[in-house]
């Protein structure tokens, strides 16, 4: 594990260096695109390393993009590991599904596995590792219990299992569910959704490092185009169908996989998360569960103390032999 820790750069080093970082960026990931058979053009970022020794799939959260992870891709690469961040319809530079580029939108939650499998077929990826973070990991979710091409071994981060809201599950869905009928509300933003806009760093519940937190949001300002507003109400409607329906149903955990929620996230009811994998507390392999205390959701972008802590775990979690 101490090798995997020693590849991670601190806070610090970023503050010096983040012309480095810039520089390994474009030298060494490679842009993929592929159409599927619905039209929809699919993207995937690639880092590129000589000789590797171990591969790596990564899904993203909702809102994520590829640049996002350009400081993990340089530890990765230190490690000797290739790893693709696949981005489905509607996320990173891949087709958005309405015209509205800015609102966040999926007809059918299943769509988001379809296009991540699409895109592993097309690169001919099998037998992988999974590494997903937030609304990724409610989508590995549903390939390991759909799909056919499954991973090897997964680790999740912050999953979206639920939304952190107070109101009982029954309510809010009737709520959101009442919304999506309407045709005029369906592809409405939710309540405080809306187009992206800038964060402060003073009062955010995402990360508590400022140089991270702040270059994240400073890249969105200056490349607008890969910007990606707030949710419809049919997108939310859609993915908590698909989380009501992985607690009820029978599906079983026969693979490793570990997942990490985040202890302060005020975007997934981490309270929900750490319900969901001790339902499965008897699979034929039981899923590994720890909370990281105190941290925030963007568990990639936060400090030192919980970024470097999480994702070593998490990588010495999937390399294991």
């Amino acid at each position: 594990m101490k090798r995997i820790k020693d590849a991670f750069i601190n806070t610090e080093t970023l503050k010096k260096d983040r012309e480095m970082l810039e520089k390994f960026y474009l030298s060494n990931v490679e842009n993929l695109s592929f159409t599927n058979p619905e039209g929809y053009e699919l993207t995937a970022s690639r880092l590129l390393v000589d000789n590797p020794v171990e591969s790596l799939v990564i899904i993203p959260g909702r809102g994520e993009i590829a640049h996002k992870f350009c400081e993990l891709f340089y530890s990765l690469s230190k490690l000797k590991v290739a790893a693709v961040v696949i981005f489905a319809r509607g996320q990173g530079s891949s087709t958005r599904v309405l015209p509205d580029r800015q609102k966040y939108h999926i007809e059918h939650f299943e769509d988001y596995a379809k296009d991540v499998t699409f895109v592993l077929d097309k690169l001919n990826i099998r037998d992988y590792n999974l590494l997903a973070f937030s609304l990724g990991g409610l989508i590995s979710l549903d390939i390991l219990k759909n799909q056919e091409n499954k991973p090897k071994r997964v680790s999740l981060i912050a999953p979206y299992l639920w939304p952190y809201f107070n109101l009982k599950k029954p309510s809010l869905y009737f709520f959101i569910s009442l919304m999506d009928l309407l045709p005029f509300t369906r592809t409405m933003y939710t309540p405080h959704g809306s187009e992206y806009k800038k964060l402060e760093f003073e009062g955010n519940h995402h990360s508590h490092d400022p140089e991270r937190f702040n270059y994240y949001h400073n890249y969105f300002e200056k490349h607008p185009v890969y910007t990606i507003g707030g949710p419809t109400f049919h997108f939310v409607k859609e993915a908590m169908k698909k989380q009501l329906e992985l607690f009820k149903d029978k599906f079983e955990f026969t693979i490793p996989v570990f997942c990490q929620s985040a202890g302060d996230d005020k975007v997934v009811s981490t309270k929900e998360t750490q319900r969901f994998f001790e339902k499965h507390a008897n699979d034929p392999v039981p899923p590994k569960f720890e909370v990281i205390e105190n941290a925030y959701h963007d568990i990639i972008n936060e400090s030192d103390e919980f970024r470097i802590k999480s994702l070593t775990k998490a990588l010495d979690f999937l390399f294991k032999n």
